[in-house]
């Protein structure tokens, strides 16, 4: 069924495109990659530049100190030239070392002046040729001064104080320049060299950090730009769409979402309808399949409703009958046992009716058992479970369950032994209790003490122990009988099962008196188990738990 909301719903002019907005928003990543390729690029040469700034500042600083250090050593070689003239010392080693030093740094000043200032800044050019120039004579006055030292000119001369004036003008005066004017003007010229560049440094610092800024901002101002127009191109569409959803998660599918917008809005707005369409289509077609199942199973229930009463009215009347006639039967047994019982006791022992009399007691008491059976079964399993616990003692019940049971092997011919009740943690039986009921109880000790006579296969043992240990009383009843098969133990607490050994020595059995036990025993919050005894027969254990005597 289509519905009235949806039927109607607008269509796109098929000239729109359908990928507006999927452009609109590739030129807007393209706008903001450009801006960050822009930026990276504005970044490297920043980074460039500063860099080389830093390495003219770096070379101007080291030559400036190479200049002094020539400074210094002219001064060492001037003091050495007055000791070697006052002292006429033959020891030339310390002059050579000055020589050489002087030279190794007129050398480096040369490969220094190449990279120490940047040709870019206006009157570089003049002032490294001037650099040039100045370091070239330093070098023809320091090689002049050398060979006429290490030719010895200067002993020709007769008088120290000639010799000396030679010394000075040598040192100081190298082709009509002076040698002092000329370190000390390349020093200063050094220091204004640094000095540039260390501004050219700060100025390409300044420079980069105002274009990083400059391009950040315009960045930002692009991207919030960009986000504005996408935010107005989005919000209203997307706020449609919401609302759409909101009504249809309601329920109300009167409404479509209106198909107007960029085309992939008002495609997905086209489709969203036809969703919604399908959709309530759907929970019409489930809605109708609910009602009709709806009346399929209450058409079921009331006929299931009347099997049911008709299946409860079938079994009340079976437990009736089961019951009527358990009834019956047994008024004539209990009078045909005490009648043969009479008989018996009044006839001779070697009287020939005797072994038949015996035959019919026995006879009449497991027909005595299968009526007690049939009345257990009428009864119902709600009844045969529900208990009254009452609080006893431990050696009370004990005493109970022993008594119950030589109370039934009375009339069998075999020998019960009741052990003590074993204590070994040291409880007092006298004043630790139990929760049971007594009448119950009597059931399950009846049933396991029917089982052991039935399947005791010509044996006369039978004993019971009783253990007190981790708050648990534990009842056993062994046997020498006919024992287990390991297979079958679990099998056995199922209703109407019976082992093969059991139904091949007796076949009369039901097979209801192990559940009924195990039901009775799980209602105490205790248990039953069958296990195998060595070397023979069986051992059923009863377990329930014991609570501490309040003071």
């Amino acid at each position: 069924m289509r519905s009235r909301g949806f039927g109607t719903v607008g269509r796109v002019s098929p000239q729109e495109p359908v990928c507006m907005f999927r452009q609109r928003l590739i030129y807007s990543l393209g706008a903001l990659l450009a801006i960050i390729l822009t930026q990276s690029l504005i970044a490297l040469w920043a980074f460039d530049a500063v860099n080389r700034q830093i390495d003219h500042s770096r070379s101007s600083q080291q030559m400036l100190t190479e200049l002094l250090e020539f400074r210094a050593d002219s001064k060492r070689l001037k003091v050495w030239l007055a000791e070697y003239l006052i002292t006429e010392k033959q020891e030339t080693a310390p002059r050579d070392e000055l020589f050489a030093r002087m030279l190794g740094q007129l050398e480096r000043l040369q490969a220094l002046s190449a990279t120490a200032s940047d040709p870019a800044q206006p009157g570089a050019s003049p002032a490294i040729h001037a650099s040039d120039a100045n370091i070239e004579l330093l070098r023809g006055n320091l090689e002049n001064l050398q060979r006429a030292l290490q030719t010895r000119e200067i002993n020709r001369l007769e008088t120290d104080a000639a010799r000396w004036q030679t010394l000075m003008e040598l040192f100081d005066k190298f082709q009509g320049t002076d040698i002092a004017e000329l370190v000390n003007e390349s020093v200063k010229l050094q220091q204004q060299r640094t000095e540039q560049a260390d501004d050219a440094a700060r100025r390409a610092l300044r420079l980069t950090f105002i274009s990083l800024l400059v391009s950040v901002g315009l960045a930002l101002l692009l991207f919030l730009a960009l986000s504005m127009r996408l935010s107005r191109h989005l919000n209203q569409p997307l706020e449609r769409l919401l609302a759409g959803t909101d009504r249809i998660a309601n329920g109300d599918y009167s409404q479509p979402i209106a198909e107007t917008g960029a085309g992939e809005f008002a495609e997905l707005a086209r489709r969203f309808n036809r969703m919604a369409s399908a959709v309530q289509q759907a929970e019409t077609r489930q809605r109708q399949l609910q009602d009709a199942t709806e009346d399929r199973v209450r058409e079921r229930t009331a006929q299931l409703q009347e099997v049911v009463n008709q299946l409860q009215q079938s079994e009340a009347r079976q437990q009736r009958f089961v019951m009527d006639i358990s009834h019956e039967l047994r008024t004539p047994t209990t009078t045909i046992v005490g009648e043969a019982e009479l008989a018996l006791r009044s006839s001779a022992a070697d009287d020939p009716r005797r072994p038949g009399l015996e035959h019919i007691v026995d006879c009449c008491r497991q027909l005595a058992s299968r009526i007690d059976d049939l009345l257990m079964l009428g009864r119902g399993h709600h009844a045969l479970v529900s208990v009254r616990l009452q609080s006893q003692t431990i050696s009370a019940v004990y005493t109970h369950v022993g008594d119950r049971i030589r109370t039934q092997v009375a009339h069998h011919p075999v020998q019960l032994r009741i052990q003590p009740l074993a204590t070994p943690t040291g409880l007092d039986p006298e004043r630790w209790t139990l929760l049971v009921d007594l009448e119950k109880l009597d059931l399950v000790c009846r049933i396991i003490t029917e089982n052991a006579l039935q399947y005791r296969c010509q044996s006369e043992q039978l004993e019971v122990a009783g253990t007190v240990m981790d708050e648990q009383l534990t009842i056993e009843l062994i046997d020498q009988g006919l024992g287990l098969s390991p297979e079958e133990i679990e099998q056995l607490f199922q209703r109407h099962f019976r082992g093969q050994r059991a139904r091949a020595e007796r076949p009369d059995g039901l097979g209801i008196g192990l559940p009924i036990a195990r039901s009775l025993m799980q209602a105490h919050d205790g248990d039953i188990q069958l296990l195998p005894n060595a070397p023979a027969g069986a051992r059923a254990v009863l377990t329930l738990p014991c609570f501490e005597p309040e003071d």
